[in-house]
């Protein structure tokens, strides 16, 4: 019955129709883009307010059991690489990642820094240490590396079986090689 209707009205009044029915559409498409952005707002605002809760409940937390905050008093030079220059504090990392592996039982084969790029004077300093050893001793190695003075942060991690391709290894986990990236901060002393 419509389309009778409209195949009876000029070609002036059909084009108006057409505009009509095109911005209807458009209110319509529009309605709905507004509905879900809306409905992502909400989400995010939701994901915010779920964030601001755990924060609130942990520093209640904090506050309830008497934690303290850091203060000018506290001595936090030892969680950072020590050294006059970045040469030196570069130095001092190699120096306590490679005892970190000895003491795994690692075998180090290759230690090298990673260039951090053009970044400012607060960028970490970062190593890429090729070894080889056990599944055991890559554990020990992890923990160790991650639970003393100064921070590090492994940050990467590459393991293959030391064996070459088609040698067979009866034991391939007591056999690996490994490439594992590790971050720390130095402290810099300012002259």
């Amino acid at each position: 019955m419509i389309v009778s209707t409209v195949k009876n009205l000029s070609g002036e009044a059909r084009k108006g129709v057409a505009v009509l029915a095109v911005a209807a559409l458009a209110a319509v498409v529009l309605a709905y883009l507004l509905l879900v952005w809306n409905a992502q707002a909400a989400e995010r605002l939701a994901e915010a307010r779920s964030g601001h809760d755990l924060v609130a409940a942990r520093t209640a937390k904090a506050v309830r059991e008497g934690a303290t905050r850091l203060t000018a008093a506290d001595d936090v030079a030892p969680m950072f690489l020590e050294g006059a220059t970045p040469g030196l504090a570069f130095a001092e990392f190699q120096s306590v990642a490679g005892d970190a592996a000895t003491a795994a039982g690692l075998a180090v084969k290759r230690m090298q820094p990673v260039d951090p790029g053009d970044s400012e004077g607060s960028a970490p300093y970062r190593l890429s240490m090729d070894a080889e050893g056990s599944i055991g001793q890559l554990r020990d190695f992890l923990a160790g590396i991650e639970s003393r003075l100064p921070v590090m942060f492994v940050t990467g991690l590459e393991i293959q079986p030391a064996a070459g391709a088609g040698e067979g290894d009866p034991y391939p986990s007591e056999s690996l090689r490994m490439t594992v990236r590790i971050e720390a901060y130095g402290w810099r002393v300012q002259p």
